[in-house]
């Protein structure tokens, strides 16, 4: 598969990128920063940008961060996802980074811009058509991957913290393991050991109301 990585210069992305590039798949990257190999200068916010990255992509993970306005935040995660299901052929397979507390804004006020935005991106993926799935993470920190449980949860009730690095394995058994498409879940590390069979652990989820 070849596999645009938007975001891949940032925190949760660069992540995705090493491991998509050690597992030897085809990687490029779309960021203000990008540079190298299949690397694509711009934004998820330009249109042109955005189709130029997606041509002859099978997938596409979009893990980006907004400025601290609301025109930011929405142009960003409600705007700029809309371009990526646009521009995108039909089949590609998406694979969206948002966060948790998008359907329970109210208990973080100050964040509400940038939650509605968010959600907004999310509604336009699941109306899109393509195959998707949306990973929800819980506060994210810079602690190292592969070391602890992960709970895999649905409804956005929960609160707690998960690893960036985490978060990017996630995208990437996204990618490859169909029992993941359809669904959206929140995702917070818990003690316990690391998840030794994706498959089962997306099956138990629940597929996204049609």
């Amino acid at each position: 598969m070849s596999i645009l990585v938007i975001g891949g210069t940032g925190r949760v992305g660069s992540h995705v990128v090493r491991k998509l590039t050690e597992a030897t798949q085809s990687v490029r990257v779309l960021g203000r920063s990008a540079s190298g190999p299949g690397a694509v200068r711009g934004s998820i916010d330009d249109p042109a940008a955005v189709r130029r990255a997606l041509e002859g992509a099978d997938g596409v993970v979009i893990a980006v961060e907004s400025g601290t306005t609301a025109a930011a935040a929405r142009a960003v995660h409600e705007l700029g996802v809309r371009n990526v299901v646009e521009a995108a052929a039909p089949g590609t397979l998406v694979v969206l980074v948002t966060q948790i507390y998008l359907t329970r804004a109210d208990e973080h006020p100050e964040m509400g811009y940038i939650l509605g935005a968010r959600l907004a991106g999310e509604e336009a993926v699941r109306r899109s058509g393509l195959p998707y799935t949306i990973v929800r993470p819980s506060w994210l920190t810079g602690q190292p991957g592969g070391r602890g449980a992960l709970l895999l949860d649905q409804g956005d009730t929960g609160d707690g913290q998960v690893s960036r690095e985490d978060i990017a394995e996630i995208c990437v058994q996204a990618l490859r393991v169909p029992a993941a498409r359809g669904k959206t879940f929140e995702v917070y590390g818990v003690p316990g050991d690391p998840v030794a069979d994706w498959q089962a652990a997306f099956a138990k989820l629940a597929g996204d109301a049609a």
